[in-house]
């Protein structure tokens, strides 16, 4: 199975830096909007033959999606366990002590604390458990190709936790950007190895 993970579009939350993770969430932006125009033709051939377009529930998400899944013909498929991961009581702060918060979560995942969350947030088995339970249905209903249109912090973890060659290094000096585009395939077993990490190609 190729799964083809995409950041959505900019909102004027990322510009803000405001943890914005509830629903509905924020539009995109005009710049969002004509990113996620341009990702029709930025994925060439490598977005031919898809099978399927998911999304998160976020409005964000489901903008990103639609003139992707408009040009293969597709409709957008919603799914609630491709949404961010809650910011709980942090809910659109943008202040630094909020952000590192944030982060320190997801550090303390990575570390195997996946028990840790912000208060009123979702700790790592949950986030992940989520986001698996999507994959593994479009897995075991035949998708040889997929789309999946999601967000930052949900996107990396999974990916950090999930992939047999993730490198934190991948990270620096850019992080998953708005429409950043990530292609796994599936490796030996139930692993997936990265083959594509935004512009750069892997081994």
């Amino acid at each position: 199975m190729r799964l083809i993970l995409i950041r959505h579009g900019q909102t004027a939350s990322n510009l803000a830096q405001a943890l914005d993770t509830a629903a509905p969430g924020a539009p995109l932006d005009e710049t969002g909007l004509a990113q996620a125009e341009a990702l029709v033709e930025r994925l060439g051939t490598e977005g031919d033959d898809v099978d399927a377009v998911y999304s998160s529930t976020l409005l964000r998400a489901k903008m990103t999606a639609a003139p992707l899944a408009r040009s293969r013909g597709l409709d957008v498929a919603e799914h609630a366990g491709l949404t961010e991961i809650s910011a709980g009581e942090l809910e659109m702060r943008n202040d630094p002590d909020a952000q590192l918060a944030y982060r320190d979560v997801f550090v303390r995942w990575l570390s195997g604390d996946l028990e840790a969350k912000i208060p009123g947030g979702e700790d790592g088995r949950s986030a992940l458990e989520r986001f698996d339970a999507v994959i593994e249905g479009a897995r075991a209903e035949g998708a040889g190709k997929l789309v999946v249109v999601s967000h930052a912090a949900m996107l990396v973890t999974w990916l950090a936790t999930r992939s047999i060659n993730f490198d934190s290094t991948l990270l620096s000096p850019l992080p998953l950007a708005n429409t950043g585009v990530v292609t796994l395939e599936t490796a030996a077993g139930s692993n997936w190895r990265l083959r594509r990490w935004q512009d750069r190609h892997l081994d």
